[in-house]
């Protein structure tokens, strides 16, 4: 086996909770998959699904309480993470492992210049002496299309799109071995997002970082994975590779999601939205957790939840329908 086939992350079984008042939130409901060195797994799904909760169970960041993490492993280059003391995993956060957060207003420090905010990362994770720092952070501004001269300015002085690149620099100024990418380009204008797309496309590609890309994007999902996990309801309900998922999709949902999007010469008037809502994450339903907006809704799918099937190499489905015509 190649080093390119080798399974770099893998997550098995992951269940985590929230706990409100005296209800428990079922965030993450046994979650597994797996990734590869220099490859981009995307988690695709609405808002609410559990795909942040998955990356912060990653990186062990989850607030505690009121998140807590029930089971499952998270095994990196061989390294079981969950076992790790706080100690350990501070090795682990910004330099294997680093997270480019969905808003970047609230990513960075006010108090500090972005400049000292990337400098404070690198001085944590190498050996560098502060000269060696500051030239390394001003070369990841360069490297993000900042000059280096805006070392001593503070966020205040950026605007939405250079405060995610300053974001986007601090989390690859390590060389992380995975890049965890939560909606990163969710608050920017079209222009500003596919130049933060190719601009994480190609340090990906330069250090050869394996990205776990969190999105409800599918043409960001397009653009940059190599495989797909549609998340609903906090579980996984279709993965398969990017190209097989957008030709085959399996899952009412899934379908769902593509229907969703406007056609550029169908000459349709209105976009088909899922109708419905996306359960009660407190109250799951029994059978099927998206059985109450399928349109193909059967007894077998309220009564009992549906096995990951594989219906094709690589292609796996959570649906009693999988590799049936609907």
């Amino acid at each position: 086996m190649s080093k390119a086939d080798e399974v770099f992350l893998k997550v098995e079984d992951l269940e985590v909770i929230y706990t409100s008042g005296k209800k428990n939130v079922q965030a993450v409901n046994k979650v597994s998959f797996e990734l590869k060195k220099g490859q981009t797994i995307a988690l695709v799904g609405e808002t609410g699904a559990g795909k942040t909760t998955i990356a912060k169970s990653i990186l062990r960041i989850l607030p505690n309480p009121p998140a807590k993490m029930l089971g499952g492993r998270i095994t990196l280059e061989g390294r079981e993470l969950t076992s790790l003391s706080e100690e350990e995993m501070l090795d682990i956060r910004g330099g294997k492992i680093a997270m480019i957060f969905q808003d970047p207003m609230t990513a960075l420090n006010p108090l500090m210049t972005v400049g000292d905010q990337i400098v404070e990362g690198l001085l944590l994770h190498n050996d560098y002496d502060k000269d060696a720092a500051e030239n390394r952070a001003k070369e990841m501004l360069e490297l993000v299309g900042i000059p280096k001269d805006r070392f001593v300015e503070y966020p205040y002085q950026f605007s939405g799109g250079m405060k995610q690149r300053v974001v986007i620099a601090m989390a690859l100024a390590c060389n992380p071995l995975l890049l965890l990418a939560d909606e990163p380009t969710t608050a920017l204008d079209v222009t500003i997002q596919a130049q933060v797309l190719d601009l994480i496309r190609n340090l990906k590609e330069k250090y050869n970082t394996s990205m776990i890309l969190i999105t409800h994007d599918l043409g960001v999902v397009a653009e940059t994975s190599d495989t797909v996990a549609v998340v609903y309801a906090g579980e996984i309900i279709e993965y398969a590779d990017k190209r097989e998922l957008f030709i085959n999709p399996c899952h009412p949902y899934t379908n769902g999601l593509f229907g969703s999007l406007p056609g550029m010469t169908e000459g349709e008037s209105r976009l088909k939205p899922i109708a419905g809502s996306p359960p009660d994450p407190t109250d799951l339903p029994k059978g099927c957790a998206f059985a109450p907006r399928c349109p193909y809704v059967m007894d077998e799918c309220i009564e009992s939840k549906p096995d990951m099937k594989e219906i094709s190499p690589g292609h796996f489905c959570r649906c009693i329908k999988a590799g049936k015509e609907i």
